[in-house]
């Protein structure tokens, strides 16, 4: 073997990059990996990590750029093969196949990479991996009967059978408790053997500041920076990127935006009056993962209220709960007086309770205005009318576009037509949840003048947002929620210069 070759980096993916119409979800991305080295991947929201994970593994075909693997391209590969050459990913929700036991979840992976594998050499190495992964006395368990830490360890296992030269961990820390995390964070330093090379791309800061000694921080689908892991995490510029400071703040917010220095009923009105949203200690979660855990918190009519937190604190699973989509496993909700906890979300949005969904969800088959009419199908023609034109005039975009396709126009249209349909509900409440997710900051100035336009108009409104300035310029109010909790609260204005502010989002302290 050449010296060149001995040099040659086990990974080198340039120039990648992928479309999805008008939305770019990863643009010029290069990621070099030597052999044996840990490396993590991070980025707010919507940055394009899952984007670039599944170009890397093969899941997703790139709209640009190359990989090669030991010096081999493998761009056009699909991920079957890539896994006979030697790459294993796992999914941040795990997908082992439930009605088999661990060992024959393993034997998948076995035999795909080896059909002529003996049975006695296969049952030696699953024997090693459930070992190394603590799952030695789960070999005939089945994987649904697993608890979540457990399926995560028969991800990493499955993904380990397939002796992968590199190993992609997709966000393996989602959904774990503190002292979850901790086993979590050992089983991926038995790893690190100085052979094997590892990718994680995570949220939970923990696990990449204890496991990754290079780190590389993804905005907008570009590499914003990159360097030993310590670095990174201290740069001013990653802060910017994960609290939304680079836009400027309350410093530099368009006046549209700015707090209404007029006479403003709401927030006045607020103290006195009931609340017209109240949780009181809710718990839920998916399956087996509990991801909210004993919240309170109440909106008062004329209240912009922001709950803030980083990606995967559990803002979306709580704007899923009040609005009905997800039930509740402890804990009552209360709208306008009434119970609402047993309430189905039509039931829910019947009442007054819009939600702005994440990821917008536009119907592709209807045009704008099909898609706006889709929340008043039930209303006079009249008010239907009325309801459009206000619509128009808050986004002139969206007369403009009013016959395109709803899917045919740009992600940050899109977005303004997925507040538009929920606002023609006339709701007496609307959660926007990360409204502002993977779009330019232009677009993020626009949509949030929208929303400080529907302020001074008395709306009430919860903002879930991963971006704090831009949710700390129109609320009056802020939650920080971290692990499924509320952390830190209080008005904008405390919220924002608490010196906690950067220790919830990262672990360290300014």
């Amino acid at each position: 073997m050449t010296a060149a070759a001995h040099s040659a980096p086990l990974l080198d993916a340039a120039g990648l990059g992928k479309r999805y119409g008008g939305v770019v979800a990863n643009d010029g991305i290069d990621i070099r990996l030597d052999k044996g080295r840990v490396l993590g991947v991070i980025g707010p929201n919507g940055a394009g990590k899952s984007t670039l994970i599944g170009l890397l593994g093969g899941a997703i075909a790139p709209s640009a750029g190359r990989i090669r693997f030991e010096g081999d391209d493998i761009t056009a590969l699909p991920a079957s093969e890539r896994a006979r050459r030697g790459i294993g990913r796992t999914y941040q929700i795990p997908r082992p196949f439930l009605d088999m036991t661990v060992a024959e979840n393993l034997a998948v992976g076995q035999f795909s990479l080896s059909p002529f594998i003996s049975a006695a050499t296969a049952t030696a190495e699953r024997r090693d991996i459930l070992e190394r992964c603590g799952l030695a006395d789960a070999t005939d368990v089945k994987a649904r009967d697993l608890p979540l830490l457990r399926r995560k360890r028969l991800e990493v296992a499955r993904a380990l059978a397939l002796k992968p030269k590199l190993l992609l961990l997709d966000e393996v820390g989602a959904g774990l408790i503190d002292s979850e995390v901790s086993e979590l964070i050992a089983l991926i330093r038995s790893l690190q053997d100085g052979e094997r090379s590892i990718i994680i791309i995570e949220h939970v800061i923990r696990i990449v500041k204890e496991c990754c000694e290079d780190l590389v921080v993804i905005n907008f689908g570009k590499v914003l920076t990159k360097g030993p892991t310590a670095e990174v995490l201290a740069s001013d510029e990653v802060s910017a990127v994960y609290l939304g400071t680079s836009h400027g703040g309350a410093a530099n917010a368009s006046p549209i935006a700015a707090p209404s220095t007029t006479a403003d009923p709401a927030p006045s009105a607020s103290a006195t009056a009931a609340p017209l949203l109240a949780l009181e200690g809710v718990s839920a979660g998916y399956g087996q993962a509990r991801v909210i855990h004993d919240l309170s918190l109440s909106v008062m009519p004329g209240q912009v209220v922001g709950i803030l937190g980083t990606n995967g604190a559990g803002k979306t699973t709580l704007a899923h709960v009040i609005s009905r989509a997800l039930p509740v496993t402890a804990g009552r909700i209360r709208f306008a007086g009434d119970d609402i906890t047993a309430l189905p979300p039509h039931a829910a949005a019947a009442r007054g309770i819009a939600h702005c969904m994440e990821g917008r969800r536009i119907f592709a088959s209807l045009s704008v205005e099909e898609n706006l009419l889709v929340s008043a199908r039930n209303v006079a023609t009249a008010q239907c009318k009325e309801r459009l034109e206000r619509i128009y005039a808050l986004f002139p975009v969206l007369a403009e576009r009013r016959h395109a396709a709803g899917t045919s126009i740009s992600g940050g249209q899109q977005q303004a037509l997925a507040i538009g349909r929920a606002l023609m509900a006339k709701p007496r409440l609307v959660i926007f949840d990360e409204i502002s997710l993977g779009l330019a900051p232009v677009m993020m100035d626009r949509l949030y003048e929208a929303l400080a336009e529907l302020k001074r108009e008395g709306l009430t409104m919860l903002v879930v947002e991963q971006d704090v300035e831009r949710a700390l310029d129109v609320a009056d109010v802020a939650h920080i929620i971290n692990k499924g909790r509320i952390t830190l609260s209080g008005s904008a204005a405390v919220v924002r210069a608490d010196e906690r502010l950067r220790h919830l989002y990262f672990g360290i302290e300014d």
